[in-house]
């Protein structure tokens, strides 16, 4: 497992932005770090937040340059800082259920399921398939209307673009940067993609896209942590429901989106009734999803 330690002194360093002190362009201002509010019986290291991350999981954490960075980095900076502790971060992959044994993590973060032995947070984000529009304010087209929908071939969200609207309206790319192109250029009405990937995608492209409906029922990423540690759960609450409350998660989905959207909000186009040939494809489809470069 690869691991990489980050101290985390202030928000400010862990988010890379440092504010110049007035009147003084040349010193930058690092607060006191916080005093701890969890107990060293919580944490597999005195002093120390070791979290979990699956590092092959862009936007929310991947390897650049040597360094895990993501999404998930930056809001478990935050929270270690809120909780004052220092940051260890452990490549885990996808395997939550034995990481805090194997690995002797604290929490691990992005988990979008329940899993046994573990407690789940409160969402500190949502995320689902979506449609895509360069129009802030458009609605979800109507399956009869004249439209076209990009979409990475053969991904989970061009199989939902299909079940809905019909194969006459999906424009297959090869990778879903060709999808959002095809959106900025016009080429396509609208795009079709994991609501976080997609907009990760589209503000690296420099493309203003907007997620305005969903092709499925939102799904929450939460942060798990050991079942019987109840001292870790109270102060992690205590800490997620702080830096939300002052707007720091915004900030962290704002550097890496380009936005915040409310995911829970948009409009859930339904499923069609099942068919077999909905069956096969979402058999076909199954294990394919959209994939950031």
């Amino acid at each position: 497992m690869k691991r990489a330690s980050v101290l985390v002194a202030a928000l400010v360093v862990a988010l890379g932005v440092s504010f110049a002190l007035a009147g003084c362009s040349s010193s930058s201002y690092t607060p006191q770090p916080k005093e701890s509010t969890v107990s060293t019986s919580a944490l597999n290291t005195p002093g120390v937040l070791r979290v979990g991350v699956n590092a092959s999981n862009a936007p929310y954490a991947a390897e650049q340059s040597g360094e895990i960075v993501g999404i998930d980095v930056d809001v478990a900076a935050a929270l270690a800082d809120e909780m004052g502790l220092k940051l260890e971060l452990v490549d885990v992959g996808s395997n939550v259920a034995s990481a805090f044994e194997s690995d002797n993590v604290d929490i691990v973060m992005g988990v979008r399921e329940n899993v046994d032995g573990v407690w789940m947070s409160d969402p500190y984000m949502h995320s689902t398939v979506a449609l895509f529009s360069t129009d802030e304010g458009a609605s979800a087209p109507e399956a009869s209307g004249s439209f076209s929908v990009a979409a990475q071939s053969s991904s989970m969200s061009a199989w939902d673009v299909s079940d809905r609207y019909g194969e006459d309206k999906l424009t297959g790319t090869g990778d879903l940067q060709g999808a959002f192109e095809a959106l900025g250029n016009g080429e396509a009405d609208y795009a079709a993609a994991d609501s976080t990937i997609g907009a990760y995608v589209a503000h690296d492209l420099g493309i203003d896209a907007y997620p305005i409906a969903s092709l499925g029922d939102p799904v929450s990423i939460c942060i798990a942590v050991a079942d019987s540690n109840s001292a870790l759960q109270t102060a992690l609450t205590n800490a997620l429901k702080n830096i939300d409350d002052t707007g720091i998660i915004d900030v962290v989905l704002t550097k890496w989106l380009g936005q915040v959207s409310d995911i829970t909000a948009l409009q859930v186009i339904p499923e069609p009734a099942n068919t077999d040939a909905n069956a096969e494809g979402d058999q076909a489809a199954e294990g394919d999803q959209d994939a950031a470069a």
